[in-house]
């Protein structure tokens, strides 16, 4: 990732008193349009493409097993590819990697319309790999939205997450919360849209084209210089000296990534089985997990910056552990499940952030995109498998959410476990 575009970090940050003066040394007035920009880009990728999946396939009546499988091609497919769009985003400047990785994910707001031309595209269309014509033509759609979203995460998180060195899991955070805030409102406003306008989710276009074109003036980082372009082999080997703790935040990321996408994939039947209403399935427990964690997540990463980030992220492992097996193996009043839900999400999503903003702190601050990918791409491809994995768990243990969930919960154990294997970053306190 090229930093040219921030104030440049020295050794004197470290030192630089804190408040307004600091946070003016770390960012100029130049770059404040981009980081706006940048934020409002990560709501909008994460409020489009597979983010609308889960509720989609129980509006459309789809079949579960066959929707995890779809989920899990796509996003190891397509994740795998992050760290070749981070480098690509170091090489030539993140602008164009950003505008067209918010572009692709709004194609997913045309499945609501095609839900009532499944038996057309099913005649008009040859069945490939097991899959009729409707479910190719819904495979390509979500392709090219993971696609998008796949490239905007590298670049979006390595040019947030280098505005400040001093205050990086802070700025990352910000930058996370506000995609988690899009996260959140898609599987709700899709289905509102879906539901209230016979299944015509494409008029959520509207406002998503407004947004895009206040990106495209708005992010304007400089582009990278020809002598700090580096390739693909050349960004991973200079990994070298940090690689185990690489490696170590990646399996935390790759397990928590796996654990909640299972849980956001499996949430409307687990809802319905557990007597909550049609609305909490369908959206609304998801909305509730992630308004937890984007309110979190910017206090979180203001503690890290103050008091470390390992003991914050062991924290918050063992905190997500406890309150993912709290949602899944308590049955409670409405009222009260709601609150579990924001309480818990306020811990499930704060592992991310406050992974990637430690392997930003730890690594060489020329491939923070790459880092990024790493985390956030490879860390999700892993954890893509999830969904398939449920969704075959599922049916065999004869349509039981709840146990599905619990055995899920499982790899929880071994991500805090891994944890406490993270060294003392340089510079924090622990």
């Amino acid at each position: 990732m090229n930093n040219r575009q921030q104030a440049p970090i020295s050794e004197t940050d470290a030192a630089a008193p804190s408040g307004g003066q600091a946070l003016e040394n770390d960012i100029t007035r130049g770059t404040i349009g981009t980081f706006i920009a940048v934020v409002v880009a990560h709501l909008l990728a994460d409020f489009m493409g597979t983010s609308v999946w889960p509720v989609y396939k129980t509006l459309a009546g789809l079949d579960v097993a066959k929707a995890g499988w779809i989920a899990t091609v796509i996003a190891m497919s397509g994740t795998a590819m992050q760290p070749l769009f981070g480098s690509i985003a170091d090489r030539f400047g993140p602008r164009r990697v950003i505008l067209l990785g918010t572009l692709l994910p709004s194609f997913a707001l045309l499945l609501g319309p095609l839900t009532d031309y499944q038996t057309t595209l099913d005649r008009m269309l040859p069945s490939l790999f097991g899959l009729s014509g409707f479910y190719l033509v819904v495979f390509i759609i979500l392709a090219a939205g993971r696609l998008g979203q796949d490239m905007f995460h590298p670049a979006g998180a390595g040019l947030a997450g280098s505005f400040s060195a001093r205050r990086g899991s802070t700025f990352l955070a910000i930058f996370i919360a506000v995609g988690s805030m899009g996260y959140g409102l898609s599987q709700i406003a899709f289905g509102a849209a879906y539901r209230h306008f016979d299944h015509h989710t494409e008029i959520l276009l509207i406002p998503a084209a407004i947004l895009w074109v206040l990106i495209w003036k708005w992010c304007q980082p400089a582009e990278a210089l020809q002598s700090q372009r580096m390739s693909v082999m050349d960004s991973l080997r200079s990994l070298r000296p940090v690689a185990g703790s690489i490696l170590a935040l990646f399996l935390i990321l790759a397990i928590s990534a796996g654990v909640n996408s299972g849980l956001f994939f499996l949430m409307p039947e687990f809802a319905l089985e557990k007597g909550y209403p049609d609305w909490i399935g369908q959206g609304g427990a998801f909305g509730f997990i992630i308004f937890g964690a984007t309110v979190f997540m910017v206090p979180m990463g203001h503690l890290a910056d103050r008091i470390g980030r390992r003991r914050t992220l062991i924290a918050m492992t063992i905190l997500s552990a406890i309150s993912y097996h709290a949602i899944v193996r308590l049955t409670l009043p409405v009222p009260a499940f709601i609150l579990l839900c924001i309480l818990g999400g306020a811990f499930l999503g704060t592992v991310n952030p406050l992974g990637v903003a430690f392997g930003q702190r730890i690594a060489p601050r020329e491939n923070v995109s790459i880092v990024s990918a790493i985390l956030m791409g490879w860390a999700w491809c892993l954890g893509g498998t999830v969904p398939s994995i449920v969704g075959e768990l599922y049916v065999r243990l004869g349509h039981n959410a709840s146990k599905t969930l619990i055995w899920l919960g499982v790899a929880n154990i071994v991500m805090v476990l891994i944890s406490f294997l993270l060294p003392q970053a340089e510079g924090n306190t622990n």
